[in-house]
């Protein structure tokens, strides 16, 4: 399973994490960018921090085995 992860810098100097399942094959960092853009205005940590911009975008890949 693939997941996209959006990790914004906040107000507070520590991080937020969106995670986002199944991202599309082709993505880019130019659409996970503009797309942060709409995000960072109503994005708060649980504490109510607000998010200042983008870190970084990270594509994670993981696979799963049942143990029989």
């Amino acid at each position: 399973m693939k997941t996209l992860q959006l990790i914004f810098k906040t107000e507070g100097k520590s991080d937020l994490t969106v995670s986002l399942d199944n991202p599309k094959e082709d993505l880019t960092l130019a659409e996970c960018q503009a797309a942060a853009t709409k995000l960072i205005p109503i994005l708060l940590t649980r504490s109510g921090v607000a998010v200042t911009e983008l870190k970084k975008a990270v594509i994670s890949t993981t696979t799963e085995a049942e143990l029989e």
